[in-house]
């Protein structure tokens, strides 16, 4: 979802739902423009991506076109990347056909399809891997990457933006907000199974501008916080775009987006796949798409948000889908509400690892559990008893694990940390079922001392 202009600065908007249609979500104030250093820590898993199912798309064939203006919004930028364009607030998508010239992908989902960095390395700070997450929008391991290109308190300077490859624009979505300004998102596919967006566009090409315009967007307007923001989507239009043809600029505020959905990979393991729209299991990192020579750059800059620390790891390019199933790993919903039938995550719990050290656990609290400030936790991982387990080692054993002595300043990967006062108790009472309270006091009771009160929040699977 875009984020009104006027609200931007030092807003978290969030990372794009790809969905045609999604509830938008309020912006929330980040704590920090302070870049502290990040706690160290040990261990804890992801998880792996199998099973399919596959819709199926299909474009037409690629010419170049002229460059494009770069109008810069007069706002100061948030911290990183934030949120993309959501339509409307009723259904979530099943996704448009794309338009029948686009070529079938190889069946080898390990073809690189990307040859062309899409901005020179020295145009951005970093290239951030899935799995970053910020409370109340991202409350899980982020499914897309992003260019992170705006320091906190600077302005953004829109940049080129160039096709990695040849393309096919299928849909153009515009933001324009009462306060003034606007943003785009855009979706490409490289070849029939594979949809590439690309968010937080300050502007699009001329051609791009011209084809968006032809015809008649579908469009929708609400209200947020105190601007009226009007949404209006162009689908179907099969326009082809050059491997390195600019074809918009950006960012809007600090940084683009870039997310991958390809059909021809097994889904996610994600426990409760029903809880998911038709897009989310099917993301992969971008960085896996690049020929070997812009793979290497872009992976040399591939981790903390200002470019402090590379990932190292593998994979490199991060993982969204870290449910380890009958542990306390991986995405937590509030009863009733999922990504079938919503875009608000804010009353969610991820628990996952740090998108830049996996061996850092990191806590995203939303805004359920009573006494527990939403924000991000980190905490140095234990590898014995029930004090500070990492999530993994987290199962239905009828006992109450505990979290203490919070980690202060910033995680790994850049991002400000959260403070509490107290410690909190889980426990899980199924594989599917977690409940979470927060309890005054320095440090964890003894095991024999601790139990959660009636008033625990719950979550679920």
């Amino acid at each position: 979802m875009l984020c009104p202009v006027a609200l931007i600065a030092l807003l978290a908007c969030g990372s794009a739902t790809n969905s045609p249609a999604a509830t938008p979500v309020a912006p929330t104030l980040l704590a920090a423009a302070s870049v502290a250093p990040p706690p160290t820590a040990t261990l804890v898993p992801a998880v792996p991506s199998p099973t399919p199912a596959v819709p199926s798309p299909t474009p037409a064939v690629p010419s170049s076109t002229s460059a494009v203006p770069s109008p810069t919004p007069a706002i100061a930028a948030p911290i990183l990347p934030t949120r993309s364009p959501t339509l409307a607030r009723a259904a979530l998508p099943s996704g448009p056909a794309p338009s029948p010239a686009i070529p079938p992908c190889p069946t080898d989902f390990t073809t690189q399809l990307f040859t062309v960095l899409p901005l020179e390395p020295e145009q951005f700070l970093a290239f951030r891997p899935l799995g970053f997450m910020a409370p109340p929008i991202h409350m899980f391991p982020a499914k897309h990457s992003a260019f992170s290109m705006t320091r906190p308190g600077e302005r953004p300077v829109p940049v080129p933006l160039r096709a990695p490859a040849e393309m096919w624009i299928e849909e153009i979505w515009e933001a324009s907000f009462s306060t003034g300004g606007a943003n785009y998102q855009v979706f490409t596919y490289p070849c029939r199974e594979v949809r590439v967006y690309w968010g937080h566009l300050s502007a699009i090409a001329d051609r791009l501008r011209a084809a968006y315009q032809a015809g008649s967007p579908t469009c929708n307007s609400f209200s947020e916080g105190r601007a009226t923001v009007t949404t209006c989507r162009r689908s179907g239009l099969g326009l082809p775009v050059a491997a390195g043809e600019v074809f918009g600029h950006g960012p809007d505020t600090a940084g683009i987006d870039l997310g991958v959905i390809d059909f021809r990979r097994p889904p996610a393991r994600f426990v409760r796949p029903e809880h998911y729209d038709g897009f989310y299991p099917y993301y992969a990192s971008p960085l896996e798409y690049f020929a070997p020579d812009p793979r290497a750059r872009l992976a040399a800059k591939t981790g903390n948000i200002f470019g402090q620390r590379t990932r190292t790891a593998n994979p490199v390019g991060g993982k969204h889908d870290q449910d380890v199933a009958g542990t306390a790993a991986g995405n937590w919903f509030a009863p009733g509400v999922d990504y079938r039938r919503s875009t608000d995550m804010s009353g969610a719990l991820g628990l996952a690892s740090d998108f830049v050290d996996p061996a850092q656990p990191i806590i995203a609290m939303g805004n359920r559990v009573p006494g527990a400030p939403s924000g991000l936790y980190a905490f140095a991982p234990r590898d014995e008893g029930t004090v500070n387990r990492p999530f993994s080692e987290v199962r239905a054993d009828g006992r109450v694990y505990c979290y203490e002595q919070f980690a202060a300043g910033s995680t790994p990967g850049g991002m400000p940390l959260a403070r509490l006062s107290g410690v909190l108790l889980m426990s899980l009472p199924d594989g599917a079922t977690l409940r979470m309270e927060n309890l005054a006091g320095p440090r964890c009771p003894p095991d024999h001392q601790r139990s959660l009160s009636p008033s625990a929040t719950s979550f679920e699977r």
